[in-house]
């Protein structure tokens, strides 16, 4: 028989129980601590006991068993409490009778009190650190405690002072609304919730502002969360028995909650995409084979559907995740890497480098799907063995308190499985060397680095320390490491996140279902990161799980996806299924019946390029400016609903979105000047009411668009180019005056001339460079 413990769980912030967890994890002074356990295989007649041993008490406590699953007893048993600083021992006894007795090994905690922390926090500039030695008093805050076994300073938890009716906003992706709801303790934890997400976030970032420009950012790996009360603020770190010392807080006050956001901007550094990132997308986790990848291409092109980027995420042998599935070679050791020339590639994918050249002649760039993990099936397939035996005796991979590799825990995605220890540097070099042919030789464009949640409990163990200091910024150097082997214009397409990863990589927001709900909730949580620091988002169209969305879901999500940052078509379903669950808008009209989806899309594939050289310029701007590209109009114009979802798109762009199947009246109030609906040209200030199943948009009158100009010189022209050709005074005359400098190479201006069948017409003029209009394209 087999007794199973493990009294921190994995450390799941949800308090998800395993079923033989502790709790509370951290015992507080003078409460009971309920203890759970597991007898394996469950036998009849079994009975258990806890024996706990204390300073000064030694006693005995027959267990309650509480169920049997998978033929296993789940047992429960209390602890008594006791003093703060008092260490306790424990251990289990179980079996029929005393010739049959098994007895666990002991385990001990120290119990803990929160004390007054004031003393322990020093302040400089618009940094808040725990520094035992060094504390001063801190007049901005309201209360502060750390959590001590008397000897060392573990969680800490400051409450500052919340003024009459401020509102907050930020922590990077949550789903269920813009504003930060009250009473609610909203955790920051790299988590991999799949659908339904909430509050739960993959790419979450400890940092909210208020509309009165308040700001906070706890800058550590730690586990935190805030809540905000009526009066209150609280922020809380947990560090789960790792000192606390030398932890920082930022904070800072500005005029405004524009400024505030500019300084996660300086920390988040986020880089800006490369002109072809701004392009649609196309991706599938279905296409798993060069057959199918080409039927994508020749139905793309023939039905002349612009695309830029295709992702591929079934490639990889699904072990080492850096050779093409049924790729024959001969294996290396494992300090060594391959060459192109070292593979014999076969079905499913036999020429991969014809099949990158045929993509890239028609102008669209390949991203390739990537994990941190590496798995082993059986010693059949020689190379992720080899690399597994190898990495383990170099200490390449995570590991646990007794020095063996660290492995994904049962029920958690990839469970089972190593992963790569990032912060080794060599680790790091080792696992990314593996993937330089696939840039270097392939011509690969960038990768699609899903996973980084990986590291669950506290025993883990990396070359930075405990899981509990590194597990949120773990994504940060997988990214990192991933990105120094790209070529200048690669790039990176992630799903998990923290306050740096901006840096390195473009995100999409979580994983959703294809229904109105996750519409909205993805937008949402698209603006929660851009306000976080992260300007560069995207989504799966239409949502990526379940049955083929509805005609109309589909329809409105796509002009959406004109006006965000990437525009990605996705879908779940792998292998074969059938019906095919691809969003692809030829897969649609199949799925409906209904061939008018393809010139729906195509008109919008093209809209999203020709006002491609716009979201590039104001891309660029974002990251130097320090503010969203896309920014909720409720931080500019504070009469706007606080969940309502219209936002700007650059500067000169306000997107309101119809996210709901039954769309009431919604009421929006335009920033300062005057706007023109880029459906019909009607001009339009200050507040106004929409009401229809249309996103609307608005530009700025008197700016000027940047555009890629279509061959028949309409907006929605089909276009397979991104290039800079014209620009578009916003206006219905052309500009006249004294020549201002034109920053923009474009020879020709357009002006908005009419509307027909409820679009604008434009019309265009020849210009000579730099002498025409009192316009500047960098306005």
């Amino acid at each position: 028989m087999e007794i199973i413990h493990t009294p921190f769980g994995i450390d799941d912030p949800y308090f998800i129980v395993q079923g033989c967890e502790r709790e509370p994890r951290e015992p507080l002074e003078g409460g009971c601590v309920k203890v759970r356990f597991v007898t394996d295989p469950m036998v009849v007649g079994q009975r258990a006991w806890i024996e706990v041993q204390s300073d000064s008490r030694r006693y005995k406590r027959r267990a309650q068993y509480q169920l049997n699953h998978g033929g296993k007893a789940h047992w429960e048993v209390n602890i008594d409490g006791e003093n703060a600083g008092v260490t306790v021992r424990y251990r289990f006894i179980a079996g029929r009778g005393p010739s049959t007795y098994v007895t666990s090994e002991w385990y001990e905690y120290t119990v803990c009190r929160w004390i007054e922390a004031k003393r322990f926090l020093s302040l400089k500039n618009d940094r808040l650190a725990v520094n035992r030695s060094d504390g001063t008093s801190c007049d901005c805050l309201k209360e502060a405690y750390v959590l001590t076994d008397g000897k060392e300073l573990y969680d800490l938890k400051i409450i500052f002072e919340r003024e009459e009716g401020e509102r907050f906003y930020g922590l990077g992706e949550h789903f269920d609304a813009i504003t930060i709801p009250e009473d609610e303790e909203r955790y920051i934890h790299v988590y991999d919730q799949y659908k339904v997400q909430r509050s739960r976030g993959y790419a979450p970032v400890p940092f909210i502002l208020s509309d009165r420009g308040r700001a906070l950012l706890i800058d550590t790996g730690f586990l935190s969360s805030f809540k905000i009360d009526d009066s209150k603020i609280t922020l809380s770190i947990y560090t789960r028995g790792c000192s606390i010392e030398g932890t920082e807080i930022r904070f800072w006050k500005e005029d405004s909650p524009l400024k505030a956001i500019e300084k996660i901007y300086k920390i988040a550094k986020p880089c800006p995409p490369p002109l072809w990132a701004l392009g649609p997308w196309l991706s599938a986790n279905q296409w798993n084979s060069q057959k199918k990848v080409m039927e994508v291409l020749r139905e793309t092109v023939e039905r002349d559907l612009p695309a830029t980027t295709l992702v591929v995420e079934a490639w990889a042998d699904e072990q080492t995740f850096y050779i093409f599935n049924g790729a024959e070679y001969d294996p290396v050791s494992g300090d060594d890497k391959f060459n192109l020339k070292d593979f014999r590639f076969h079905e499913p994918w036999p020429d991969p480098v014809e099949m990158i050249n045929k993509l890239h002649e028609r102008g669209i760039r390949l991203v390739l799907w990537q994990i941190p993990v590496i798995k082993c099936f059986d010693e059949s397939t020689p190379q992720p063995a080899i690399d597994i035996r190898y990495g383990s005796s170099r200490g390449y991979f995570a590991r646990t308190g007794d020095g063996s590799d660290y492995r994904i825990p049962v029920a958690r995605w990839h469970e089972g499985n190593v992963v790569v220890d990032f912060y080794n540097e060599e680790a790091a070099k080792w696992w990314a060397s593996k993937r330089e042919y696939l840039v270097e030789e392939l011509g690969v464009d960038g990768f699609k680095t899903d996973g980084g949640e990986h590291l669950w409990g506290r025993d883990t163990l990396t070359a930075a320390g405990s899981a509990a200091k590194v597990r949120n910024t773990y994504p940060e150097r997988y990214f990192e490491t991933i990105a120094g082997i790209l070529r200048e214009d690669g790039i990176l397409f992630s799903r998990a996140g923290y306050t740096r990863s901006p840096a390195h990589t473009l995100f999409w927001v979580g994983d959703e279902d294809s229904t109105w709900e996750a519409l909205r909730d993805n937008i949402t949580a698209g603006l929660n990161v851009s306000i976080s620091g992260n300007p560069f988002w995207g989504w799966d169209i239409a949502g990526f799980s379940g049955e083929v969305p509805s005609m109309e879901l589909y329809r409105r999500s796509i002009e959406l996806a004109v006006f965000t940052p990437v525009f990605q078509l996705h879908s779940e379903d792998s292998g074969d299924p059938s019906p095919s669950s691809e969003r692809t808008p030829w897969n649609l009209a199949k799925a409906w019946e209904d061939e008018s989806i393809i010139d729906y899309y195509r008109n919008f594939a093209s809209l999203r390029m020709t006002i491609s050289p716009y979201i590039y310029r104001e891309s660029l701007h974002a990251a130097q400016a320090g503010l969203p590209l896309t920014l909720p109009l409720l931080l500019i114009e504070k009469e706007n609903d606080p969940e309502g979802l219209t936002y700007m798109f650059g500067r000169d762009m306000v997107v309101s979105p119809a996210v709901d199947e039954e769309m009431k009246e919604r009421k929006i109030s335009l920033p300062e000047g005057h706007w023109v609906n880029l459906w019909n040209g009607n001009l339009h200030s200050g507040q106004i009411a929409i009401v229809g199943e249309r996103t609307e948009v608005f530009l700025r009158k008197g700016s000027v668009i940047p555009l890629s100009i279509p061959p028949d010189g309409t907006l929605f022209g089909t276009n397979w180019s991104q290039e800079e050709t014209g620009l578009l005074y916003v206006g219905s005359e052309f500009p006249e005056g004294p020549g201002v400098r034109l920053s923009s190479p474009a020879r020709r201006l357009a002006r908005i001339s009419g509307v027909e069948s409820g679009i604008i017409k434009i019309e265009w003029r020849e210009i000579e460079y730099g002498l025409t209009g009192k316009i500047d394209s960098d306005n």
